[in-house]
């Protein structure tokens, strides 16, 4: 999954899209390259922006207002965290008409992934121009917000105009042009409005990585909200929070490494007692370095992030292997489960960009992901319990924690290595 924010000015289009560094590094002429990203230089990122990803945007990446079609440029690329972003600008346009039609299409990364990419588009309105409008993504909300995939790669948008001969001195007056909006979460205000169509069936659902989906879908007859601005606001608040506790409740459920570790943690027989301890303490241990990372107060490479998971897989499974009980086992959950934190701030860095309420998002994601645990939990209980009664349980320690420890050494090849031999 990435993120792009699009701002609309009067004389031009500035963009940026965020990807991870594994997901950037699917793009074919930079895993033959064999480039180091996290390694590379300030001076080297600019190089592969222009050598590689200019001529990839080209192919893949395609914007028209009206019946023009306008040339996307890439003018950099930037690190921050554990997060690139491609900056994109389109120069000379000129959004005269009462409504300007705008048709994005958008194909990158979709054969990388066996089209499973997902990018979560913001689109924002600003009335300024030039350099100004880079400012915009960090002092103004979004206007709107969709999802771009493999089954709907086109974004259609429909921009009101500047023009003052049809009674629109500014966009703050774009109430008066008629909305058609479907298929999106709405973030736009009651006095300033665009119209946006994903290109997509109706009822259409696509899945990312992880089988999360990212739409709400509104009333698409322009009917006005009841209870006015504030009401509106608290309902897209709410919608929100929503989307992110599904988000999170998602990830955990198809994270395979997480589960895997939850499941070494518990398969040694523990009494209920020891089991809530180590609950709480992973809980705890992951909400701290959650909300330090997504909100970018503390930042670790990715690479190392992934990595230490899988060797906390491995360690939980072999303390299984070689003793009959696992005493403090809390505090080894508590140390591993800061680290499991970074991983759950690694899918949602990518999606936080652009919101208005970081802190709502990251927290209804920690939450999304407590209740996929919880959930985890009552599968995994009953049935280790039922088994309990029916085999010897030390053969079942053994069998699956070997499982997961050769499960988790793979993982650790992968990520530490940059290989790949699982499908998950």
């Amino acid at each position: 999954m990435g993120g792009s924010r699009w701002c609309f000015g009067k004389d031009k289009i500035v963009a940026n899209i965020d990807l991870s560094p594994s997901l950037l590094a699917e793009i074919k002429e930079i895993k033959a390259g064999h480039y180091d990203l996290d390694s590379s230089s300030d001076e080297q990122l600019q190089q592969i922006a222009t050598d590689i990803l200019q001529p990839y945007i080209n192919k893949r990446l395609s914007l028209s207002v009206g019946s023009k079609t306008y040339p996307v440029k890439v003018t950099r690329m930037v690190r921050s965290g554990n997060i690139y972003t491609i900056w994109l600008t389109i120069e000379n346009i000129s959004f005269n008409d009462p409504v300007n039609q705008v048709r994005i299409g958008y194909t990158l990364l979709f054969e990388e992934t066996n089209n499973t990419h997902v990018n979560l588009a913001y689109g924002y309105l600003s009335d300024a121009t030039g350099d100004a409008l880079q400012s915009v993504f960090d002092f103004t909300p979004p206007a709107f917000q969709t999802t771009i995939d493999f089954k709907a790669p086109v974004w259609e948008v429909t921009i009101p105009g500047t023009i003052t001969n049809f009674g629109l001195n500014d966009r703050s007056d774009a109430k008066n042009i008629s909305v058609h909006q479907k298929d999106i979460a709405t973030g736009a205000s009651a006095s300033r409005k665009a119209s946006v169509t994903p290109a997509r069936a109706q009822g259409g659902r696509s899945p990312d990585n992880n089988g999360t989906v990212l739409r709400q879908a509104i009333d698409g007859k322009g009917k006005k909200e009841s209870g006015g601005p504030a009401s509106s606001g608290r309902k897209r608040v709410w919608v929100s929070i929503g989307q992110f506790v599904l988000l999170g409740i998602e990830h955990i459920l198809t994270g395979y490494d997480h589960i895997a570790f939850l499941l070494a943690l518990i398969v040694i027989g523990l009494s209920i007692r020891e089991v809530l301890k180590i609950i709480t303490a992973f809980t705890v241990a992951h909400s701290i370095t959650l909300l330090l990372a997504a909100l970018q107060i503390v930042s670790l490479n990715a690479r190392l992030v992934e990595s230490v998971i899988a060797f906390s897989i491995c360690y939980v499974a072999l303390e299984n292997l070689f003793k009959n009980k696992a005493d403090y086992r809390w505090l080894i959950t508590f140390g591993f489960g800061l680290v499991h934190g970074f991983g759950f701030a690694s899918v949602l860095q990518e999606l936080i960009a652009g919101k208005a309420n970081l802190l709502v998002s990251v927290v209804s994601f920690n939450i999304g992901v407590e209740l996929g645990q919880v959930m985890i939990f009552l599968v995994m209980l009953p049935v280790l319990s039922f088994l309990k009664n029916k085999i010897e349980f030390r053969k079942v320690t053994i069998a699956t924690s070997l499982a997961i420890f050769l499960l988790g050494f793979t993982w650790l090849i992968e990520r530490g290595f940059n290989m790949k031999f699982l499908p998950i």
